[in-house]
């Protein structure tokens, strides 16, 4: 098997991760919220893994073992890791964010 094929494949593992981590710990909150319950407990490094599984993962799967998101002899980033870096920020605000106002609007304070 190709160095290629594994990180690809390694990418739709993390894609697998973090869709188990979103339903568990975050889409299965929400329903509970909806459902009614009296109390409701979430985990808000959820909200930071998900969106990093989802922004690492598909890069790996799309770009393979020829993404450059880092330079391994001075151990930094890379200008294209840095937009993942941000990309992944952005998402974990924004997930963050719908989150809050989703369990806003059914009525939790938090």
């Amino acid at each position: 098997m190709s160095q290629d094929l594994k990180t690809r494949l390694g990418g739709v593992l993390v894609l697998i991760v973090g869709a188990v981590i979103g339903w568990f710990f975050i889409l299965g909150p929400l329903h509970e919220a909806q459902a009614g319950a009296p109390t409701v407990r979430y985990s808000l490094k959820a909200m930071v893994l998900v969106p990093a599984c989802l922004v690492f993962g598909l890069a790996f799967v799309v770009g393979g073992d020829k993404l450059a998101y880092r330079d391994a002899e001075r151990k930094r980033l890379t200008p294209l890791g840095w937009v993942l870096v941000a990309i992944f920020a952005a998402a974990a605000a924004l997930c963050y964010w719908w989150f809050k106002q989703q369990f806003a609007a059914l009525g939790y304070a938090g």
